[in-house]
Order: C-alpha cells, then sequence, then structure tokens
C-alpha cells in the first residue's frame, strides 16, 4: 500500500482507533505479495463497499489516480471514475446505458455471491474480473491479464481449421500419400492411398509399413524414410510396386520431412514414372550411414524445361559451379551474375531484347538488394544456400518450372553479356531500378547469433525473403534504406534498444495505414514489456523460443498480402 495515500490515522505518529495493527500491517504485505505471484491486482472491500485493500498492481488494470484507491474510498466512487475515464467491463452489452445506470448494473455485479466477465478495450489486452462476496458481506475483485491465453485459443482454433483443411487437401490430391511421425508409424494417409493399396484408413493408421508392403519393399521405404527424418534431404526412389491391383510397375516415391524440431513428420507420396528420363541428384549419406545402407536419391527430369531460362545470382564458385551443373541436367538454359550492378544491368538488357527469365536461383549470402531488383522486375526467384543446392535444387525447379506450358523456342539462340562492349550501352547506362513502393521484405533486428540462426531457418522454410541486422540503429537505416514489408524488433538490442528504435521508426514515418508493420519479440511474458512495445509504436508481439507456425501467423495478420504472395 505504500504507492498510496494511507486512510486517516495511519500515519506514523498520528495513530488513529481505525489505525491497523502490526498484524493487519503484515496481512496487506502478505495480500500485496500474492497479488504479485499470480500477476493479478486484487481489490477487498467491506460490507459498505468501502475499499479495505488494493494490490499494488493495480493501477496496471485501471489507470486512475492513487487517491482512489485509498482505504476508505468508496466502490461507487472508484466504478465512476472508472466510467468517466473510458474504462467500462462489458461495455458491449450495455453501450446504451447511461452512467447512473451502468453503474448500478456494475455494482449489483459485485453483490452476486460469484460474477465473472472477460472484456478488452483496444482488442489487443483482454482482462479477466473475477467478483466474489463471502457470506460476512465482504467481497473482493481479482483482475487478471488473459491476453496470452486469447492468443493461445486464438492459435489453437487456427490450428484445428489448418489440420482440417490439410486433410481435405490429402483426400483431394490424385495421388497416393501417406505420413509417418518420427517412430516411422503411420498417422495420416488419403483416400487415394487407401484405394490404391485396397486398405482401410483405420488399418492402415498406427501401422508401419510392414503390415501394408511386402517385407522388401517395406524395408527399402523404410530405409529411404529413416535417412530422410535424420538428414532432412528430400529423397526420391523408383520402386516396383502393385497398385489397384494391376500387375507390378515402377512407382516414384517422393520422401520430405515437415514439421519442426521434435515434431518432424516424413510425407511421401506416389507417383507414376512416365516417358521422362530419371537424374540422380548427389547427396552425401548421414554419416553414421553407408552410402548403400538407403536407396540412391533420384529426380525425375522434365522435358516440359527444355529452354527455359534460369539465372542464378551468386559470387561463391561453388554455389554457380553446383547449381550450373544441375541446371544443364534438367535442360535449363543458365548462366550467373555476380553482385546487384550486374544483376541491375543484366536484367535491362534482357528486357530490351524481349528474352524473360523463368526463375533466379539466388544465394542466401547474396547482397538483400539482389532481392529487391528480382521482386522489381517480377522474375520468380529461389533463395538456397551453398549446403542445399545440390540436395534441393532440383526439386525447386521442378516444382516451380515443370508444371508451366513450354514458351515457343526463340528463333535464335539467346546469349546476353554484362560487359561494356556488350552492344546495349545505353541500358548499362540507366539508372540502377529504385527500391519498389513496399517490398515483401522481413527485416530482423536481432543481436543474439543463435536466435538470428532461428529467425534465418525460419524465414527461409517459410519462403520469405529477409535481412537480419544486429544493431538499433542499423535496424533505423535499413528500415529508411529497404522499405521492408514488416520489421521483428527484439527489444534487447546494442546502442538503441528495440523501443527506442521503433519510436523513432514512428517518429519519421508515424503511425498510418502505409506505416511500416513492427513486430516485437520477448524473451518473457511480462505485462510491463508488453504494454511498453505498444506504447513504442509495435503493433503486435511475439514471444521466444519463436516457431515457424507463431512467425507466419504474425506477419500474415499484419501484412496478408505477404500470405498471398508466398502462396502464389
Amino acid at each position: 500500500m505504500s504507492e498510496y495515500p494511507p486512510a486517516p490515522g495511519d500515519r506514523k505518529g498520528h495513530q488513529g482507533p481505525d489505525a491497523p495493527s502490526p498484524e493487519a500491517s503484515l496481512d496487506l504485505a502478505l495480500m500485496d505479495a500474492v497479488s504479485d505471484a499470480f500477476q493479478a491486482a486484487f481489490l477487498i472491500y467491506d460490507r459498505n463497499d468501502a475499499l479495505i485493500f488494493a494490490s499494488r498492481s493495480v493501477s496496471t488494470f485501471l489507470p486512475l489516480p492513487p487517491q482512489h484507491f485509498q482505504r476508505g474510498n468508496r466502490l461507487r466512487h472508484l466504478l465512476g471514475a472508472a466510467y468517466d475515464l473510458g474504462l467500462r467491463a462489458g461495455e458491449s452489452e450495455m453501450a446504451a446505458l447511461s452512467r447512473e445506470e451502468w453503474l448500478t448494473r456494475q455494482i449489483a455485479a459485485h453483490w452476486k455471491e460469484r460474477h465473472e466477465i472477460q472484456a478488452t478495450e483496444d482488442g489487443k489486452r483482454w482482462i479477466r474480473y473475477s467478483k466474489r462476496r463471502l457470506p460476512s458481506g465482504y467481497g473482493f475483485c481479482i483482475m487478471t491479464d488473459i491476453s496470452e491465453q486469447k492468443r493461445r485459443e486464438e492459435q489453437w482454433r487456427a490450428d484445428v481449421e489448418r489440420v482440417q483443411l490439410t486433410e481435405e487437401i490429402l483426400d483431394n490430391l490424385a495421388h497416393p500419400v501417406f505420413v509417418q511421425d518420427r517412430n516411422l508409424q503411420l498417422v495420416a494417409v488419403n483416400k487415394v492411398f487407401c484405394s490404391a493399396l485396397s486398405i482401410g484408413a483405420d488399418n492402415a493408421l498406427g501401422a508401419d509399413l510392414g503390415r501394408i508392403f511386402d517385407a522388401e519393399l517395406a524395408a527399402n521405404l523404410q530405409a529411404v524414410s529413416r535417412d530422410v527424418m535424420e538428414s532432412g534431404l528430400t529423397a526420391s526412389i523408383t520402386q516396383s510396386m502393385r497398385l489397384y491391383g494391376d500387375p507390378p510397375r515402377p512407382i516414384l516415391v517422393h520422401v520430405q520431412r515437415v514439421g519442426k524440431p521434435g515434431r518432424y513428420f516424413v510425407v511421401a507420396s506416389l507417383g507414376e514414372v512416365g516417358a521422362t528420363g530419371v537424374i540422380p541428384v548427389a547427396a552425401t549419406p548421414a554419416p553414421e550411414q553407408s552410402s548403400s545402407a538407403s536407396p540412391a536419391r533420384l529426380v525425375r527430369a522434365d522435358r516440359s524445361l527444355a529452354g527455359r531460362k534460369a539465372l542464378i545470382v551468386s559470387d561463391d564458385r561453388r554455389f554457380e559451379a553446383s547449381a550450373l551443373d544441375i541446371l544443364e541436367l534438367l535442360g535449363l538454359d543458365s548462366c550467373c551474375v555476380r553482385g546487384e550492378e550486374e544483376l541491375d544491368a543484366f536484367l535491362s538488357a534482357a528486357r530490351s531484347v524481349g528474352v524473360a527469365i523463368d526463375l533466379a536461383i539466388v544465394d542466401v549470402n547474396a547482397d538483400p538488394r539482389c532481392l529487391e531488383i528480382l521482386q522489381s522486375a517480377e522474375v520468380d526467384y529461389a533463395s538456397l544456400a551453398e549446403t542445399d543446392v545440390a540436395a534441393e535444387l532440383a526439386f525447386i525447379v521442378l516444382e516451380r518450372l515443370a508444371a508451366l506450358r513450354a514458351r515457343p523456342e526463340p528463333v535464335d539462340d539467346w546469349e546476353i553479356s554484362t560487359e561494356k562492349d556488350s552492344g546495349f550501352p545505353e541500358v548499362l547506362e540507366q539508372p540502377a531500378i529504385t527500391t519498389p513502393a513496399k517490398s515483401s521484405l522481413v527485416l530482423v533486428a536481432e543481436d543474439n547469433e543463435i536466435n538470428q540462426i532461428v529467425f534465418s531457418q525460419i524465414l527461409e522454410g517459410l519462403g520469405y525473403a529477409y535481412h537480419v541486422c544486429d544493431d538499433g540503429e542499423e535496424v533505423v537505416r535499413l528500415w529508411a534504406e529497404l522499405n521492408p514489408a514488416v520489421i521483428l524488433m527484439d527489444v534487447t538490442l546494442p546502442g538503441i534498444n528495440g523501443f527506442e528504435a521503433a519510436r523513432r521508426i514512428r517518429d519519421v514515418a508515424g503511425d498510418g495505414p502505409e506505416a511500416t508493420p513492427i513486430i516485437g519479440v520477448l524473451a518473457q511474458a511480462f505485462d510491463r514489456d508488453r504494454e511498453a512495445c505498444y506504447a513504442s509504436g509495435m503493433n503486435d508481439v511475439i514471444l521466444k523460443p519463436l516457431s515457424p507456425d507463431v512467425v507466419e501467423q504474425a506477419l500474415i495478420r499484419l501484412v496478408p498480402q505477404m500470405a498471398r504472395a508466398t502462396n502464389g
């Protein structure tokens, strides 16, 4: 109670007849301790509705002057002050009531034996008001912040909807699909799989592949699944199997790992092997296994890729060599540019002669400005690390390009040089492409190296372009230079912290509809940190440890067009 003026007779040296005894003072201190322990605020009042106790944390829920919580103040006066300030719990149900009617309803609720409501003033912070009246006439109200609980409930509902949607998608796929958990037990199969193998879903779920396929085939599939589960590398093998009761024939089995650490799953799909060739993709076996322990990884080549054009953006010779080899095997015409200026010049020259680039393969270590140039030129791109080129590039190209209708073959072979004597001096002398009005770049402000890796893995997995910085001053500078779609802001940054960085950005750009959304990243769910995030101009808050689902939901919540761009 030290924050609030004491009631008459409470001051030291002026003990009145109503002054609390030492035991009563101890009881009040214990009540404050309990309030802090439960992260809740307590109000206690007697049978005349006069305040007996208000915990120190009550001002975080009812931001009123301290005198309103003074011992002896009437509950009606406190509620009236809250009404005048606009803090009207349950206003949606009683919006048409006058001040006096609202107060009457509130006092009646406080006199009920039990009464509980949940209310929000801004749609972000939710508070639960739990009111109890004891047989002795004493009453108390407990105020608890349930914002995080509400977020979890929303996330749970979204997860349930996503699971239902996933099941519908699986069942409507035209090819058989099965999903295994970390123990390689079947946890999901689609209708086509059940039809192809003549097995009911109930009999398949919870079993291993040995119950469905013959021993040799099951052993081969289990070996691939185990290797994919442990290494994370996508794999494809061709196996002879009997589907729909037909004689055995070659079937391509594509296997990949999905999920997050601790909750990985293996998804396998079965497809026909047609007349197209099968190209082996180099992959290093897991250290604990010999190369003969698992079947070779294969990927189908699609002849519709012949004549398509790919551009490699990297100044790493190893990245360039690996990517060029695989693109050549797939039948694509490809070349490499190194750096922002060369990319800008190349795309300008390509436009001038009517050459369209089907796909750009971008080294993750390339300058982020390269991604902005590709986005501005409306060129589809994929970002890869040098270590992932051998395992993933072929599948990315097939996924992005194989379904597209082949373009007419050009009359002449295409060849573009970015040298000054290339014959396009007027194109090369043009100014660099300006930053687009609004990019799809995610700017990450994080100084911890481990968390930087976590952010990178999550954003790469979600398919977002991103740039990571580790200083508060730098994030303000990069915000102005890169014009990102959204900022993920750690609050504990060197130089200036995340709160101050957000304030500086808002001071320059304001907080209108076109302002860059800022998501605060907190290590702990303290109310004061949440409030500081919103007070500094941030739009949302997420908590560590991070997960792809949490990050993706936060991004989509604030920048819905990013979801459409990624899904496209």
